[in-house]
């Protein structure tokens, strides 16, 4: 039976769960608080609804209180509410951040969290280096206990239950997460210090002001959801600043460097012609890059649906997620050029497949990705940047991030005066406002060139009636 205590101004219930190893009795408690003007009979009266409620809770195991510590919640939260809700990248990158938060505020009770816990951390941070995360690099011993089996490469990752591309980076000399290297090790049935040796990655660097802002985006996430399921009444996040992260200006290639590298893209490859025309015509992330399968383009009306990403984490290898935001999906109309590249490409890759014969990836036919590695697997993220960088480099051009593509793509545009809404929806931003905050420099440019181009006109009327 649900015993109360009044404390002050609210009321402290309490239900028994029995009893732990050691005997001692578990008591479960929350705090219930009226509304200011509510009457003594109107207290009495919910107060025992209250008290019915919670016991059930309690009996069913549905309760979590206040008490718990803010890693045993967060693994819950991970579990019973991140994993269907959040998309699967956000998810693989949240669980790399949580052993430096549970080291600092994992046995803390998330009702005692508190801002200066938060404060604190967020100050040792800024003195961390980059996580030196433990990976494997394979010995001589991999390759000749692989050749044992008398199967193929694609064949034994599905054995050892991990990615192609993985296994394919393993034998390659590359370094490869301890989960993976446990994996083929098992597969292997040889030891993981026979196959691997440990290679420390990270360089000494600081982390980032944005990085340390990504740990308290995290954080939030958790605590927010704890005041949804009514275990803490607030989420001390909301209670400080968040870190402050140093507005950057966009790095993107101007009118006649842009001008020059479509020049110089002319006579690369139809695969990089249709690769990097996506990403300057259209302004395509990388990630809806590699996404993209030849249904989604329809080459009679001109228009591209984008409703997938390809994406990569060292534990999964290449896999499949969702856009990055719903307004990620869209469907966007391009040009005649882009057209006929994509037409070469797709040619280019057909005899590519006839020729690869039984190499060619089987599951291309259910996938049929529009920009794959050499035997029809989905392409690497990290193949385009190293593609980009060997072309500006022969070009004499400025060397840019592939995601600069993306914005010269939206500069352009805007210095053609195109309205913003219209370069928002090409590009997939969430809201308009995100546009405005990202190209405010350029449409501040444009802005000018406007006012420049009233005052030409009025003054250009006046002389002629002069």
């Amino acid at each position: 039976m649900a015993t109360v205590e009044k404390r002050g101004d609210s009321y402290r219930i309490i239900v028994s769960a029995g009893y732990d190893s050691n005997h001692r009795q578990i008591r479960k408690t929350m705090t219930w608080r009226p509304d200011p003007g509510t009457t003594k009979r109107q207290i009495e009266k919910e107060l025992e609804r209250q008290k019915v409620l919670f016991e059930e809770r309690v009996r069913s195991g549905q309760c979590i209180c206040g008490d718990i510590r803010f890693k045993e919640f967060s693994e819950r939260w991970f579990q019973d509410y991140a994993k269907d809700h959040l998309r699967r990248r956000t998810y693989c990158e949240y669980q790399k951040v949580m052993p430096r938060i549970y080291l600092a505020l994992g046995h803390i009770r998330l009702d005692r969290l508190q801002p200066h816990h938060l404060l604190e951390f967020y100050k040792q941070l800024e003195s961390c280096d980059k996580i030196g995360s433990v990976s494997y690099r394979a010995s001589n011993e991999l390759m000749r206990s692989f050749q044992v089996q008398e199967i193929s490469r694609c064949e034994f990752a599905k054995k050892a239950g991990i990615s192609y591309s993985t296994f394919k980076a393993a034998l390659a000399g590359k370094n490869i997460s301890q989960k993976s290297a446990d994996a083929i090790a098992d597969a292997l049935g040889v030891p993981i210090k026979t196959l691997f040796q440990k290679a420390k990655k990270g360089n000494g660097e600081k982390l980032s002001p944005k990085t340390i802002l990504h740990y308290h985006t995290v954080i939030s996430s958790i605590l927010e959801r704890a005041v949804k399921w009514q275990i803490i009444r607030e989420n001390p996040c909301r209670r400080i600043d968040a870190p402050k992260v140093p507005k950057r200006e966009i790095e993107c290639l101007d009118d006649i460097s842009a001008a020059r590298f479509a020049a110089e893209l002319e006579k690369d490859t139809p695969e990089n012609q249709a690769l990097f025309a996506l990403a300057l015509y259209v302004g395509l992330r990388r990630s809806e890059l590699l996404g993209l399968e030849w249904p989604d383009v329809d080459f009679e009306s001109g228009v591209i649906s984008i409703h997938r990403t390809s994406q990569y984490d060292p534990s999964l290898g290449v896999f499949e997620d969702t856009t990055k935001t719903e307004r990620s999906k869209r469907s966007v109309r391009v040009t005649d050029y882009v057209l006929q590249v994509l037409k070469s490409h797709r040619a280019n890759q057909a005899a590519l497949k006839l020729k690869s014969g039984d190499r060619w990836d089987p599951d291309w036919i259910q996938h049929p990705r529009v920009f794959t590695s050499i035997d029809g697997k989905p392409m690497s993220p990290s193949t385009p940047l190293n593609r980009l960088k060997r072309l500006l480099h022969r070009s004499d051009l400025p060397d840019v991030s592939l995601h600069s593509l993306r914005h010269t793509s939206a500069s352009l545009l805007i210095g053609q005066g195109v309205d913003i809404r219209t370069v928002s929806g090409r590009l997939g931003h969430s809201q308009t406002s995100t546009t405005l905050n990202i190209y405010a420099h350029h449409l501040a440019s444009a802005d000018a060139a406007a006012a420049e181009a009233i005052d030409l006109a009025l003054k250009g009327k006046g002389k002629k009636k002069a």
